[in-house]
Protein backbone atom coordinates (compact mmCIF):
# COMPACT_ATOMS: atom_id res chain seq x y z
CA UNK A 1 0.00 0.00 0.00
CA UNK A 2 1.18 3.09 -1.06
CA UNK A 3 2.12 5.73 1.77
CA UNK A 4 0.06 8.78 1.78
CA UNK A 5 1.28 11.91 3.27
CA UNK A 6 -1.41 14.79 4.46
CA UNK A 7 1.58 17.78 3.85
CA UNK A 8 4.65 18.46 1.42
CA UNK A 9 7.18 18.94 4.87
CA UNK A 10 5.41 15.29 5.89
CA UNK A 11 6.64 13.74 2.52
CA UNK A 12 9.80 15.76 2.65
CA UNK A 13 10.79 14.27 6.29
CA UNK A 14 10.32 10.65 5.01
CA UNK A 15 12.05 10.89 1.68
CA UNK A 16 15.08 12.84 2.64
CA UNK A 17 17.33 10.28 1.03
CA UNK A 18 15.42 10.35 -2.56
CA UNK A 19 16.34 14.35 -2.47
CA UNK A 20 19.96 12.88 -2.49
CA UNK A 21 19.84 12.13 -6.30
CA UNK A 22 18.42 16.07 -6.82
CA UNK A 23 21.57 17.67 -5.46
CA UNK A 24 22.56 21.38 -6.71
CA UNK A 25 18.93 21.35 -8.25
CA UNK A 26 15.75 23.32 -7.50
CA UNK A 27 12.79 20.96 -6.50
CA UNK A 28 9.32 21.31 -6.79
CA UNK A 29 7.63 18.54 -4.35
CA UNK A 30 4.14 18.33 -2.89
CA UNK A 31 2.70 15.79 -0.10
CA UNK A 32 2.37 13.34 -3.34
CA UNK A 33 5.88 13.81 -4.51
CA UNK A 34 8.07 15.21 -6.69
CA UNK A 35 6.77 17.24 -9.75
CA UNK A 36 9.65 18.76 -11.23
CA UNK A 37 13.78 19.43 -10.52
CA UNK A 38 15.84 21.13 -12.39
CA UNK A 39 19.52 23.51 -11.88
CA UNK A 40 17.25 26.45 -12.59
CA UNK A 41 14.67 27.79 -10.59
CA UNK A 42 12.51 29.17 -13.81
CA UNK A 43 12.32 25.70 -15.25
CA UNK A 44 10.76 24.32 -12.10
CA UNK A 45 8.65 27.53 -11.51
CA UNK A 46 6.67 26.80 -14.68
CA UNK A 47 5.54 23.77 -13.57
CA UNK A 48 3.01 25.35 -10.19
CA UNK A 49 0.71 26.62 -12.92
CA UNK A 50 0.07 22.27 -13.82
CA UNK A 51 -0.59 21.33 -10.07
CA UNK A 52 -3.42 22.24 -7.40
CA UNK A 53 -2.26 20.70 -4.39
CA UNK A 54 -0.38 21.81 -1.66
CA UNK A 55 3.59 22.35 -2.60
CA UNK A 56 6.84 23.56 -1.64
CA UNK A 57 9.90 24.10 -4.04
CA UNK A 58 13.43 23.97 -1.98
CA UNK A 59 16.65 24.13 -3.45
CA UNK A 60 19.07 21.48 -2.50
CA UNK A 61 22.19 21.68 -2.42
CA UNK A 62 25.31 19.01 -2.49
CA UNK A 63 25.85 20.76 0.50
CA UNK A 64 22.83 20.09 1.91
CA UNK A 65 23.58 16.51 2.51
CA UNK A 66 27.37 17.11 3.01
CA UNK A 67 27.26 19.88 5.54
CA UNK A 68 29.33 23.09 4.56
CA UNK A 69 31.08 25.30 6.74
CA UNK A 70 28.51 28.34 5.96
CA UNK A 71 30.07 31.95 4.59
CA UNK A 72 27.69 33.96 2.73
CA UNK A 73 28.37 33.98 -0.27
CA UNK A 74 30.97 30.97 -0.66
CA UNK A 75 30.71 27.56 1.04
CA UNK A 76 33.76 25.94 2.58
CA UNK A 77 32.62 22.18 2.10
CA UNK A 78 34.22 20.07 5.02
CA UNK A 79 32.97 16.44 6.60
CA UNK A 80 30.01 16.87 9.01
CA UNK A 81 28.29 14.06 11.07
CA UNK A 82 24.96 15.32 11.21
CA UNK A 83 23.15 15.98 7.30
CA UNK A 84 20.84 18.55 8.87
CA UNK A 85 20.21 22.02 7.60
CA UNK A 86 17.96 24.22 9.88
CA UNK A 87 15.21 25.18 7.29
CA UNK A 88 11.91 26.03 7.90
CA UNK A 89 8.80 26.32 5.93
CA UNK A 90 7.38 30.12 5.62
CA UNK A 91 5.01 31.88 3.41
CA UNK A 92 5.71 34.93 1.71
CA UNK A 93 3.58 37.64 0.77
CA UNK A 94 3.57 40.56 -2.05
CA UNK A 95 1.54 40.26 -5.39
CA UNK A 96 1.45 37.05 -5.17
CA UNK A 97 2.21 33.94 -2.36
CA UNK A 98 4.96 31.64 -2.43
CA UNK A 99 5.80 28.81 0.41
CA UNK A 100 9.10 27.87 0.58
CA UNK A 101 11.76 26.60 3.32
CA UNK A 102 14.18 29.09 3.91
CA UNK A 103 17.59 28.68 6.04
CA UNK A 104 17.48 29.96 9.24
CA UNK A 105 20.26 32.02 10.18
CA UNK A 106 21.34 33.72 13.42
CA UNK A 107 24.88 35.14 11.15
CA UNK A 108 22.26 37.09 8.42
CA UNK A 109 21.74 40.78 9.04
CA UNK A 110 18.47 40.85 6.89
CA UNK A 111 16.19 37.85 5.07
CA UNK A 112 17.30 37.40 1.40
CA UNK A 113 15.62 35.61 -1.79
CA UNK A 114 16.94 35.12 -5.13
CA UNK A 115 16.35 37.21 -8.13
CA UNK A 116 13.68 34.97 -9.70
CA UNK A 117 11.95 34.53 -7.03
CA UNK A 118 11.12 38.25 -6.38
CA UNK A 119 10.37 38.35 -9.80
CA UNK A 120 7.98 35.76 -9.28
CA UNK A 121 6.79 37.41 -6.27
CA UNK A 122 6.00 41.36 -8.32
CA UNK A 123 9.32 42.46 -7.13
CA UNK A 124 10.63 45.19 -10.23
CA UNK A 125 13.37 47.63 -9.92
CA UNK A 126 12.35 51.47 -10.56
CA UNK A 127 13.81 53.45 -13.50
CA UNK A 128 17.13 54.46 -12.58
CA UNK A 129 16.89 52.73 -8.55
CA UNK A 130 20.80 52.23 -6.96
CA UNK A 131 21.29 48.69 -5.88
CA UNK A 132 23.42 48.41 -3.19
CA UNK A 133 26.39 46.14 -2.67
CA UNK A 134 27.22 43.18 0.10
CA UNK A 135 30.80 42.09 1.22
CA UNK A 136 31.82 38.92 1.91
CA UNK A 137 35.03 36.90 1.80
CA UNK A 138 33.71 35.66 -1.36
CA UNK A 139 33.35 39.26 -3.29
CA UNK A 140 30.27 40.85 -3.03
CA UNK A 141 26.16 40.79 -4.16
CA UNK A 142 24.18 43.31 -5.33
CA UNK A 143 20.47 43.39 -3.89
CA UNK A 144 17.84 45.90 -3.64
CA UNK A 145 15.95 45.51 -0.05
CA UNK A 146 12.54 45.89 -0.34
CA UNK A 147 9.54 45.05 2.88
CA UNK A 148 8.17 41.70 2.16
CA UNK A 149 4.77 40.27 4.61
CA UNK A 150 6.25 36.52 5.50
CA UNK A 151 3.49 34.07 7.31
CA UNK A 152 5.65 32.24 10.31
CA UNK A 153 3.31 29.22 11.53
CA UNK A 154 0.02 31.50 12.55
CA UNK A 155 1.74 35.21 12.78
CA UNK A 156 2.05 36.97 10.03
CA UNK A 157 4.53 40.13 10.27
CA UNK A 158 6.56 42.52 7.76
CA UNK A 159 10.09 42.05 7.48
CA UNK A 160 13.31 43.30 5.48
CA UNK A 161 14.15 41.53 2.98
CA UNK A 162 17.44 41.89 0.31
CA UNK A 163 16.44 41.07 -3.18
CA UNK A 164 19.87 39.39 -4.45
CA UNK A 165 20.35 41.18 -7.92
CA UNK A 166 23.40 38.65 -8.66
CA UNK A 167 21.72 35.94 -10.95
CA UNK A 168 24.38 33.08 -9.56
CA UNK A 169 23.39 33.82 -5.81
CA UNK A 170 20.28 31.45 -5.23
CA UNK A 171 20.00 31.26 -1.06
CA UNK A 172 16.91 31.70 0.86
CA UNK A 173 17.73 32.70 4.21
CA UNK A 174 15.78 34.05 6.91
CA UNK A 175 17.72 36.46 8.95
CA UNK A 176 17.40 37.86 12.07
CA UNK A 177 16.16 41.81 11.78
CA UNK A 178 12.77 41.56 12.81
CA UNK A 179 12.17 38.11 12.97
CA UNK A 180 15.01 37.44 15.77
CA UNK A 181 12.69 39.92 17.91
CA UNK A 182 9.57 38.75 18.04
CA UNK A 183 10.47 35.07 17.86
CA UNK A 184 12.52 33.19 20.83
CA UNK A 185 13.90 30.57 18.47
CA UNK A 186 15.32 27.32 19.25
CA UNK A 187 17.50 24.98 17.30
CA UNK A 188 16.81 21.08 18.39
CA UNK A 189 19.91 19.90 15.82
CA UNK A 190 19.53 16.23 17.75
CA UNK A 191 15.50 15.62 17.04
CA UNK A 192 16.07 17.88 13.83
CA UNK A 193 13.51 20.37 14.79
CA UNK A 194 13.20 24.10 14.79
CA UNK A 195 11.23 25.81 17.33
CA UNK A 196 9.49 29.18 16.69
CA UNK A 197 7.88 30.82 20.07
CA UNK A 198 6.30 34.19 19.82
CA UNK A 199 7.25 36.86 22.14
CA UNK A 200 4.82 38.51 24.16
Amino acid sequence: MKTTYQTPNDWYQANKNELKKHRGEWILFTHEGIIAHNKHYLKVSEAINDISSPYLIDHIFETDFVEPTRLIPIRLKQVRQHEWQPKYDVTLKMKSERALKMLVDSGADFSLIPKQIGIDLGYELAIGELVNQAEGVGGHVDYALRQIEIQIDTHTLTIPIAWIQTELCEDIILGREVVFDLFDIEFKQAEEKILFKKRP
